[in-house]
């Protein structure tokens, strides 16, 4: 009878071996692949302080969810930027890398501009109008949370202007770190008075040192932007995460409406400063 039991035992614990060993299979995810997208990256940017002068606008088309190869560069694209108030036409030249570039652009603050795009018998477009920029007061360093589950913070002060609806974007880029960690807030509460736009991150440390860009955007830009934040992980939102939805930028082909195009033209004035976690 104990041999019985033995073998019986054996036989349950080879069973449970194969399930365990099931659950590593590699499962192929079939996904749908409705082909290449243009990737749109214009960002014109104006240093408080300088010309603006020169500008890069980036190109791409995308890969497919699971291709391990970057994005594709394009090239032989036509772009130009509009300036709206006085018809001047800002004509990016193609450096044969994906990047597009312009050594004469005018920004000019609360002014409309139209980017064109002409490539593969398509023209794409996107309208956005440059936000002036507040002048950072000053950065704080505070600590959030308590106990073991620490993290420093940095608060960027500056003065919102009163009677205007305003929106901006905060960039923080540590030295230890390959990626800005990005911030967004409206006025909506602080209509006049000294605000600031804050960063937490476990990765900074003493010595760190973080370059900081304070813009203004538009509205439209800044729920791009709030979307985007929320979606990268890099908000919190305590148990309850957002549920994702479609990230619809402003550039579209005007040739074909039903064409996705990923990516945002805009436009920001920005202020700059650079700070050491202590």
């Amino acid at each position: 009878m104990k041999n019985i039991n033995i073998y019986s035992r054996l036989g349950a614990l080879l069973v449970i071996i194969g399930l365990l060993h099931s659950c590593t299979d590699v499962i192929d995810v079939d996904l749908p692949n409705g082909g290449a997208r243009l990737v749109v990256d214009a960002s014109i940017r104006w240093q408080k302080g300088t010309m603006g002068e020169t500008q890069t606008i980036n190109l791409r088309q995308s890969t497919a969810f699971f291709n391990n190869t970057p994005d594709v560069p394009v090239t032989g694209a036509s772009v130009t930027v509009t300036k709206e108030n006085d018809g001047s036409i800002f004509v990016f030249a193609d450096q044969n890398n994906g990047n597009y570039t312009a050594t004469d652009f005018v920004p000019e603050l609360n002014t409309t501009y139209t980017l064109e795009i002409l490539y593969n018998g398509n023209i794409y477009k996107a309208t956005e109008t440059l936000i002036a920029a507040p002048v950072i007061n000053r950065v704080e360093q505070t600590i959030e949370g308590s106990g073991d589950d620490t993290e420093i913070q940095l608060q960027v002060y500056f003065d919102d202007p009163a009677a205007i609806e305003n929106y901006y974007f905060g960039e923080f880029i540590p030295s230890n770190l390959p990626l800005p960690s990005l911030a967004v807030i409206s006025d909506e509460f602080t209509d006049g008075n000294e605000n600031f736009i804050e960063n937490d991150n476990e990765n900074y440390t003493a010595g760190v040192n973080v370059n900081i860009n304070l813009y203004g955007i538009s509205r439209r830009y800044y729920d791009y932007l709030k979307i985007l934040i929320q979606q990268s992980g890099s908000d919190e939102n305590g148990p309850f995460p957002v549920t994702p939805v479609q990230l619809k930028g402003n550039c579209s082909n005007i040739n074909n409406s039903n064409e996705e195009v990923l990516g945002y033209f805009r436009l920001g004035e920005f202020d700059t400063t650079s700070y050491t976690i202590n």
